[in-house]
């Protein structure tokens, strides 16, 4: 297999144990005004920016006493106030940019998260330095069930997709990036345990619990 030269990674659930907190943030938000989150809303929205789900929980209980961008707002002073306090670098994952670093990888993040809140959380835990750059929602405008967030990560650090891996742990992103000529690494994640098996059937690598796992395979 070609060696790569780039790694461009997810950051929700991927380099932080986030998945967790998300959910509850916009539960815990929600239910406030009554409103309980199902499975059918999860499903629903998985990929969709902030601005995409607001809108969807507006319009799907009316019984919400706001407009989108008032939802928006709300969730954002939870999420200053909470997610960057409990999201946790995933087990594993600082030797492995170590050792990414050491070796001369490019690295890149492209994350769904708003550019303010990747930044802190990042920055708070010491990992903001590894990386090149940072690509988020607002830079492309489209989820990632289109490749541009990836592509355009690639074709900034001058490299073609075949010689990057991405690391993901959504199925869905897992596919588009295998299908845009990506080499796929797969995070395990309990927020997309009912689509474990879609991910590793596009990954050439996977983890199971923590980055090092794939001591002497990337």
């Amino acid at each position: 297999m070609q060696k790569f030269k780039g790694a461009i990674f997810d950051m929700d659930g991927t380099l932080l144990d986030s998945m967790r907190v998300w959910k509850r943030l916009t539960q815990g938000y929600l239910a406030q005004f009554g409103v309980h989150i199902t499975d059918q809303d999860y499903a629903v929205t998985e990929g969709f920016s902030q601005t995409q789900m607001a809108q969807y929980f507006i319009d799907r209980y009316p019984i919400l006493p706001m407009d989108a961008q008032g939802l928006i707002d709300g969730l954002d002073r939870q999420i200053t106030a909470r997610y960057e306090q409990y999201a946790r670098p995933k087990d594993g994952v600082i030797d492995f940019l170590n050792r990414l670093q050491a070796r001369g990888i490019r690295m890149a993040i492209a994350t769904l998260t708003a550019r303010r809140h990747a930044e802190k959380a990042l920055r708070d835990r010491g990992m903001l330095g590894y990386f090149d750059f940072l690509l988020t929602i607002e830079d492309v405008g489209i989820s990632k069930r289109e490749p541009e967030i990836y592509l355009r990560a690639a074709a900034r650090m001058g490299l073609a997709p075949a010689e990057c891996v991405v690391f993901e742990d959504a199925p869905y992103a897992g596919v588009t990036a295998k299908r845009a000529g990506f080499r796929v690494c797969g995070m395990a994640e309990p927020a997309y345990a009912g689509g474990e098996s879609e991910l590793r059937a596009v990954s050439d690598f996977f983890v199971e619990h923590s980055f090092d796992e794939l001591a002497g395979k990337l």
